[in-house]
């Protein structure tokens, strides 16, 4: 893992936080309610959302009522994760984490389910990310990872907001990331690939 681009990311994303969700509110919620059509949860389930930002699909869960015993919420940048902590300060089976997605410090085999939305393209090293979420996992458990897909015109427009970036952008395309979880090994039960506006996406339901 190259913590030297992690680090940039993070500090992007501390500077976003106050206005991310204004900012980018239509693809946010477009992106959340794609992940929303198809996510399932049992009561007794812990669930990681790996890359949670604001919390924002953390509060859709909640306002959707759907099951859940713990829910763990994730992210590298701090100033996101504030925010998620404030919209979550009364749910007592919400927690908070702040792991780079390579290095997850939870036991193996500790969740039923991992959320990735809209973050993979940001990932360091995406292989070993994709191993230690296979290692948090439980036999039998979910992965629902949904990302920005490098597949035609979004191929120029992924290029230009690489440039106008600090972040990581290691954009793939769904075939890619299918190939990828095939390696670790997952079985990829789902994948849908569509258009919105300029942006193309992937989604992906993956089982250990």
């Amino acid at each position: 893992m190259d913590n030297e681009k992690a680090d940039r990311t993070a500090e992007s994303y501390n500077r976003q936080a106050k206005m991310y969700e204004d900012k980018w509110e239509d693809y946010l919620f477009h992106t959340h309610q794609r992940m929303l059509d198809i996510f399932t949860s049992g009561q007794e389930h812990r669930i990681l959302d790996v890359s949670a930002g604001t919390g924002l699909m953390a509060h859709h869960l909640l306002k959707k009522d759907y099951d859940f015993s713990e829910l763990v919420l994730n992210d590298i940048s701090e100033e996101m994760l504030n925010r998620a902590k404030k919209r979550f300060d009364e749910h007592e089976a919400v927690s908070f984490a702040e792991f780079p997605v390579e290095k997850l410090g939870f036991e193996d085999e500790s969740f039923d389910t991992v959320i990735s939305v809209n973050a993979f393209h940001n990932y360091t090293d995406q292989l070993l990310a994709l191993s230690e979420i296979h290692r948090l996992l439980k036999p039998g458990g979910k992965l629902y990872l949904l990302d920005w897909n490098k597949k035609g015109v979004f191929r120029l427009v992924n290029f230009c907001i690489d440039i106008f970036t600090n972040e990581v952008i290691q954009t793939r395309s769904a075939d890619e990331v299918k190939n990828a979880l095939g390696s670790v090994p997952f079985q990829v039960n789902v994948c849908e690939e569509w258009r919105y506006h300029y942006w193309k996406f992937f989604l992906i339901e993956a089982e250990k």
